[in-house]
């Protein structure tokens, strides 16, 4: 599970970019805690998002919470920092675009594929 994690805040939060933006130590330890603190905050939702839907918190998507979350804060900056508890408990009344499908099963199971060489095999006898 930590795997995902790392991939959602590489992917999703930080837009794939390969470095911080900071360039001071403070700064990047700064940046790398507010980071950790984003991503606790909305998987927080998204348990009370699932725990509302009635579903696994796995079966919630963290790109279309995030993407949610980020546009009501942003409308939000105009208001007062009081009322966001209120805007995302109207977010969560609509909990049905947030919900994955299910996924199937495998018609196969996963395999090892084997490494074709780029080398010519050796024959014996052959010369």
């Amino acid at each position: 599970m930590i795997e995902l994690g790392y991939g959602e805040v590489k992917t999703v939060m930080l837009a794939r970019e390969e470095t911080t933006r900071s360039r001071t130590p403070r700064g990047i330890s700064q940046e790398l805690w507010g980071l950790a603190l984003a991503y606790n905050l909305v998987r927080l939702e998204m348990e009370r998002i699932a725990a509302e839907a009635g579903v696994t918190p796995d079966r919630i998507s963290f790109k279309g919470a995030l993407m949610c979350i980020e546009h009501a804060l942003l409308t939000l900056s105009l208001e007062s920092a009081g009322r966001i508890p209120e805007h995302l408990r109207r977010l969560r009344e609509d909990v049905a675009h947030f919900v994955l499908p299910k996924r199937r099963h495998r018609s196969y199971p996963r395999a090892v594929k084997i490494k074709m060489s780029n080398y010519p095999r050796k024959r014996r006898g052959l010369k």
